[in-house]
């Protein structure tokens, strides 16, 4: 159940992370402006369930952006091995065995919009040039390199590209990505429609070389061995529409109550993970992460059935007719991770004993 069901991110840090980091100013930093966003929600950070919060919080999103510090030459650089049985020069690109293709990679990467974690599935093939290939393992590692950082899904295909194809010099590279970014529902209930949608999905590409152009019969050919896989390739989005149908804090509206010292810290955090909160793609990222996660603001809510008219409720036992009803119901809601403040979706099941008065 949540948000993570249909893919979750692995937050642990590993080995490329300082183990010391809990110490580190940033760190530091980042757990002061959590602190800061919590207590604006009326939450006390003392309390069982948040006292470890505003670290878990720190450490994931340091390593959730470590790849701004990670370089590709370092991991290509002695990666790149002779194929066999092309020792003659012959075939594609003067000694190309032909495509060389990897698939299903999973990675996380976080939106630059929202803050948010969001889910991509990698496929990457390349036609290896001078009779050189990379080691597979690699692929993922350089991949990840650009999924570390504060992404939106174009620009993360397009730098998986230009990385592979500076880095291997290949006769082209082509890069598809599959990526998954929570839907938020509608705000002013914390239930949910049966036709809401909990995931935006979209699915882009990324080419160079041979690859160059959609139509080229190398790109028919990689599309088509990402579709033996039932890969759905239906709804590749143009570089245009990504930017407009992905982050769904894009289309919040900017009419609010004005919250400036959340809207700090939250801009606080984009300067301690080494960005300027003022380059043109993150300028409206602290207001929009404010406005989707003071939604989970602490609040007493009365709620009787009345106020739901549209949430059916179905008679499932009559114990005495003229005594009791039992009922029940099943509500889809959304609600907030205490522990990394990450948004999840869940079900509820309220059951109802409804007592009749009879008259005398």
């Amino acid at each position: 159940m949540g948000a993570l069901d249909e893919g979750h991110y692995d937050l642990k840090l590993n080995g490329s992370v300082d183990l010391d980091i809990e110490q580190e100013p940033e760190t530091v930093a980042i757990e002061d402006a959590v602190k800061v966003l919590l207590q604006s929600l009326g939450e006390d950070i003392n309390r069982e369930g948040l006292k470890k919060t505003p670290l878990r919080v720190a450490k994931a999103l340091r390593e959730g952006t470590r790849g701004y510090k990670q370089k590709v030459k370092d991991i290509i650089q002695g990666a790149l091995f002779p194929e066999a049985g092309v020792e003659n020069g012959v075939g594609q690109a003067g000694g190309s065995g032909g495509l060389v293709l990897v698939r299903d990679l999973d990675l996380y990467s976080y939106c630059e919009s929202c803050l948010l974690p969001f889910q991509v599935k990698c496929h990457v093939g390349y036609i290896p040039s001078s009779q050189r290939v990379v080691g597979l393992s690699k692929l993922s590692r350089v991949a990840d390199i650009f999924a570390k950082r504060l992404q939106d899904p174009q620009r993360l295909a397009d730098e998986i590209c230009v990385a592979f194809q500076h880095g291997i010099k290949p006769t082209g590279v082509a890069v598809v990505l599959q990526c998954s970014h929570i839907h938020f529902p509608n705000f002013e209930t914390p239930f949910l429609d049966s036709e809401h949608q909990r995931w935006v999905k979209v699915l882009v590409t990324s080419g160079s070389g041979s690859f160059g152009k959609h139509d080229s019969p190398t790109w028919i050919d990689f599309l088509s061995l990402l579709r033996y896989r039932d890969i759905d390739l239906d709804t590749i989005h143009s570089r245009t529409s990504v930017k407009d149908s992905w982050c769904p804090s894009r289309s919040f509206s900017v009419i609010g109550p004005s919250r400036p010292g959340m809207v700090t810290a939250v801009a606080s955090i984009l300067r301690s993970l080494g960005q300027d909160p003022c380059r043109k793609e993150l300028v409206g990222t602290p207001n929009h992460f404010v406005r989707w996660l003071t939604n989970f603001k602490d609040s007493n809510l009365e709620m009787e059935l009345s106020e739901f008219p549209g949430i059916p409720l179905r008679t499932i036992e009559r114990v005495n007719y003229k005594d009791h009803i039992k009922s029940e119901m099943n509500l889809s809601l959304w609600s907030l991770c205490e522990h990394q403040l990450l948004p999840f979706y869940g079900l509820v099941h309220i059951r109802l004993h409804i007592r009749r008065r009879t008259e005398s």
